[in-house]
């Protein structure tokens, strides 16, 4: 393994001087810092962080434990995480849980009898204890699926910041707003011409459904259309929900002109639904989707949807941590950032 000294013996010069330039605490002439960074290039040398903290009591790590990094929403939630630590001369413990290899399909979005598993409480033990033992400065956690997880982690002595995920403590967390995204959705179906618009609810224990229900009653109330109940159907956000409750939508005998979905997979199966009925879309009927999963982008036709600040929380999740460790705590404990809409081809004027 290449060490310091083997860089300073390089470059010919001291082991203190190859600390100045990589930590960049004292001036070095220019000469002499560009031979440091040529001998680093050349031994392909790699700072040992965890003992420099050791030594200066001063990590700049930041752990990150996530429910499942195979969730559509993980990878650019990890991603924003990470460019901003980077950013900012920070490196990042990854631990990753993988819960939905722990959960039957059917509870993909009830994860209370999972969390009270022994195996469930293990595996969370074990990533605290992980990151905790490698002396990270503070701990980002990143679920599967926005509910309240403040009882998974126990009390620790390091700033813990919530995103994808909420508590009913004073904790930080930094979400998306399923409100003005459903909201946004159907005030854009309703500028298309739209009067008669349906729903395919989520999970009705879900706050992320309550709140996206709000959205869709407030715009049809803003614009003064009535809230018909029989154009009300629920689901539990998968493809089979989005199929069965589109045909019975379609069988009603004044169906609707429009279709917002809580989840894309819902829509998926609502189209699926109305071809079954030899319907076109958008021309029978306007088909709106809500989290902008990539393969909205190539069904048939292409899926209008809500797009998630995915990236954007993760960012922000990392920037409100750094914040805390440099004592300047935000005073906004719960943060919304909003979503964005996205105009395809399944939804038409009217």
């Amino acid at each position: 393994m290449t060490t310091i000294h083997d860089v300073a013996r390089l470059a010919g010069v001291s082991i203190g001087t190859v600390s100045n330039v990589l930590n960049q605490n004292k001036k070095v002439a220019p000469e002499t810092s560009a031979r440091v960074i040529n001998a680093i290039h050349e031994l392909n040398y790699i700072p040992n962080t965890i003992a420099k903290s050791l030594k200066t009591s001063q990590n700049r790590v930041i752990g990150i434990i996530a429910e499942d990094i195979r969730a559509f929403s993980s990878g650019d939630i990890i991603d924003g995480l990470c460019e901003f630590c980077e950013k900012n001369d920070y490196n990042v413990n990854l631990c990753n849980l993988r819960v939905n290899n722990r959960v039957q399909h059917e509870q993909a979005f009830l994860y209370k009898d999972l969390e009270e598993t022994e195996a469930f409480q293990h595996s969370v033990t074990k990533a605290v204890n992980l990151l905790t033992a490698s002396r990270v400065s503070g701990l980002i956690y990143i679920g599967v699926h926005p509910r309240d997880v403040g009882h998974i982690l126990p009390k620790l002595d390091i700033p813990v910041v919530y995103t994808y995920a909420y508590t009913q403590n004073k904790d930080y967390c930094v979400n998306y707003d399923d409100y003005q995204g459903a909201h946004l959705a159907v005030e854009q179906l309703i500028k298309k011409g739209h009067t008669k618009i349906a729903l395919i609810c989520g999970s009705i224990d879900s706050i992320p459904a309550h709140k996206r229900l709000m959205g869709y009653q407030n715009a049809l109330m803003e614009h003064n259309l009535p809230f018909r109940p029989e154009y009300m159907r629920s689901g539990n956000w998968h493809y089979m929900d989005g199929y069965k409750q589109c045909l019975e939508l379609l069988s009603l005998p004044d169906p609707p002109t429009a279709l917002f979905s809580m989840s894309d997979l819902m829509a998926y199966g609502a189209i699926n639904a109305a071809l079954d009925r030899n319907l076109s879309i958008p021309d029978d009927i306007s088909i709106h989707g809500f989290d902008n999963l990539e393969h909205s982008l190539y069904t048939h036709p292409a899926l209008s949807t809500v797009s998630l600040p995915l990236w954007e929380m993760g960012r922000k999740a990392a920037d409100i941590m750094l914040d805390i460790l440099h004592g300047n705590p935000p005073s906004e404990h719960g943060i919304l950032i909003p979503c964005t809409h996205v105009c395809r081809d399944s939804v038409q004027e009217i």
